[in-house]
């Protein structure tokens, strides 16, 4: 049967009973198929995702740096004092990132006050899980419980999900939020509800929270527009009037933190850390399609050739072009109805701005590959339904295969530099265990572990944001000297001279000084670059071993060291 017959029976209709099925139906041929598939998208990502032991992975250090670390000590700032704030030396500062996701990870931070560095991991694995789940019972509510099973199996197969559930960055949920607000849409009108649209506006205007770009999916709302006029027209002025007030008051947080931090609801921790990056040019600009088309080219052909953020947590792939296939020739059943207008010109408008952005990363179109599940379950829910009635063609057997060889991830790339011809679904289930360890979490746990009742200052070369966030109060972490990731900004300044004043205002209220360095070939060198305070020496604790480099700052009389302190308390 040709798939133009199916397009009533596979794509969304006007109104759709919110009931679930009845019970001649549940359990039809193709509630058993789809709950099938669901468990198997399930089993997968406990294997590939839900298994991970973090902590024999170099996963806690926190990159790539400086993102996952500050959401992380924006997160362990709002929980202890309130303000999403990350800290260096004694300063509390800005960040470059909403607080968003940081405070998704609040939950977690309490349920591990021993594995705090865990947060930002079981964050990302819960809503990957959730995202998962409430698919499944989202197509299952409107009556299509086989689209449900094929969406969560996609989804749970698509590299980019898998690599960003196990991660320690917002990019996940903010993929996740989208998807919710297009749900919502899609209920409100499919159901003649207006609710629904105002809990999208709701998600979206909070969704800047996590990624400002999120805005450019803005435009969804027009199915609020399009909403059947059956009252009064003012009335539907009225009701669209609202649902942009309701969106833009979900949306001022966002703003007036910023107005808050950084005097001005449009500037961003950006300008504050790298002011000279808004200096050079235009966040947006015509002149950056051919970078990011040649990068969404590489990325559907599987000729990439860079490194990429995917090579921290995965393989470095995001979609494979079996995927983008299926996805294609799911317009194929797609008509053009309310949903799916007000679904479009959002897409194409978030698209429209993200090629044309100054960087450009594939990470920025996760939720667009993830709202690319929904037109790719429509051709494999049509196929899988052909052969449950046992009607094949080449037809049904050819996007059979396309969808099984989308869920293996067969043929792409994996690794760098990129290996060719392999299995996303192999590579994902083996990737992570086994890839070496954390060397910050290693040396900071390793100084705790010898200093925890001797709190002082810690100069070291590890990020300071992460040592303030993870050693215990009143432990103060700072950097060595001016060679750190937040040396650009003009309107606050750390270097060796600061790092001197530091120290000495430490050894004037009788505080221990510490330097924790990580082993390296030439530690002399790494030596060299502490302050040198006349009177005073650095000297090399017995602690340190091939985990961390501990140096203690003692008098050059003699005098009790910290070491033999520290000796006496154990």
């Amino acid at each position: 049967m040709a798939a133009n017959d199916k397009l009533a029976d596979y794509g969304p209709t006007e109104k759709i009973s919110p009931s679930l099925p009845t019970a001649s139906r549940r359990f039809s041929p193709q509630v058993a198929a789809g709950t099938f598939c669901f468990v198997l998208a399930l089993l997968f990502y406990y294997g590939a995702v839900l298994r991970i032991d973090f902590k024999r992975t170099h996963f806690l250090n926190l990159g790539p740096y400086p993102d996952a670390v500050e959401y992380f000590a924006q997160a362990e700032s709002i929980l202890k004092e309130g303000a999403p704030t990350i800290q260096i030396g004694y300063v509390k500062l800005p960040s470059r990132y909403p607080p968003g996701y940081p405070l998704l990870m609040l939950p977690w931070l309490k349920l591990l006050p021993h594995n705090e560095i865990l947060a930002p991991f079981r964050t990302n694995e819960t809503v990957g899980l959730l995202l998962l789940i409430s698919g499944f019972i989202f197509y299952f509510a409107i009556g299509r419980p086989l689209a449900g099973g094929l969406a969560a199996l996609l989804l749970a197969t698509q590299p980019a999900f898998i690599t960003f559930s196990r991660s320690s960055l917002s990019d996940l949920s903010g993929g996740a939020v989208i998807v919710l607000a297009f749900a919502l849409i899609y209920l409100g009108l499919a159901w003649h509800r207006r609710l629904p649209i105002y809990c999208a506006a709701i998600v979206l205007g909070l969704s800047l929270c996590i990624r400002p770009q999120l805005v450019f999916f803005a435009p969804l709302l027009i199915a609020m527009t399009l909403f059947p006029a059956n009252g009064s027209w003012t009335r539907w002025f009225m009701h669209c009037c609202l649902a942009l007030a309701v969106f833009t008051v979900a949306a001022s947080p966002y703003f007036i933190l910023n107005t808050v931090e950084l005097g001005h609801p449009l500037k961003t921790g950006y300008e504050f850390w790298v002011p000279a990056l808004a200096d050079k040019r235009a966040a947006f600009s015509f002149h950056n399609v051919p970078t990011q088309v040649g990068m969404i080219w590489s990325e559907i052909t599987g000729t990439r050739d860079q490194f990429r953020v995917a090579n921290l947590f995965g393989t470095g792939t995001y979609v494979v072009p079996a995927f983008i296939l299926l996805s294609a020739l799911g317009l194929v059943f797609v008509r053009m109805r309310r949903f799916e207008i007000s679904a479009f010109l959002a897409g194409i408008v978030y698209f429209v701005a993200t090629v044309t952005f100054t960087w450009a990363d594939a990470r920025f179109y996760i939720p667009i590959f993830f709202l690319l599940v929904a037109l790719a379950v429509l051709p494999a829910e049509w196929a899988l339904n052909e052969a449950l009635k046992m009607h094949f063609s080449i037809s049904t057997l050819g996007v059979l295969m396309i969808f099984l060889l989308s869920c293996i991830g067969y043929p792409s790339q994996s690794g760098f530099k990129p290996n060719l011809n392999r299995s996303q679904a192999w590579d994902a289930l083996h990737y992570a265990n086994g890839n070496g360890k954390s060397v910050w979490y290693e040396a900071q746990k390793e100084f705790i572990r010898f200093f925890r009742d001797a709190p002082g200052i810690v100069l070291s070369d590890i990020d300071p944001s992460y040592l303030n966030a993870l050693l215990p109060k009143p432990f103060i972490a700072a950097p060595i000297d001016d060679h750190h990731y937040y040396c650009y900004s003009r309107l606050w300044h750390y270097g060796k001279v600061e790092a001197i004043r530091l120290v000495q205002s430490g050894l004037d209220h009788a505080t221990p000084v510490y330097a924790l360095l990580l082993p390296s070939i030439d530690d002399d060198k790494d030596v060299q670059r502490l302050p040198s305070i006349q009177g005073y020496s650095w000297k090399r604790s017995e602690k340190s071993n091939s985990r961390a480099v501990i140096m203690t700052l003692t008098t050059d009389a003699a005098a009790p060291t910290l070491d033999s302190t520290s000796r006496s308390m154990d």
